[in-house]
């Protein structure tokens, strides 16, 4: 990303604090920015950790939960 596009960025970032913020964001609208700016640049290569996690440590995915059966909720279609 280059310096243009960070500047458009922050510029966005900026604009949507003001237009959805509140009255107390919009008196203070760069701390808002700021959230929406880092919170947009972490998803960016650079800034992105390894294997998604924020310390950077190698992790296994766990294994995923499995349903008991019958403990799904199901509708009744009983007539009246």
């Amino acid at each position: 990303m280059d310096e243009f596009d960070r500047i458009q960025t922050r510029l966005d970032c900026l604009r949507m604090a003001i237009e959805f913020g509140t009255v107390r964001d919009v008196v203070n609208p760069d701390l808002l920015a700021d959230k929406y700016y880092e919170w947009v640049m972490q998803g960016s290569d650079e800034n992105r950790p390894d294997d998604n996690r924020k310390d950077g440590s190698p992790r296994e995915a766990k294994k995923p939960r499995s349903v008991r059966k019958g403990s799904a909720s199901h509708v009744d279609n009983a007539t009246e």
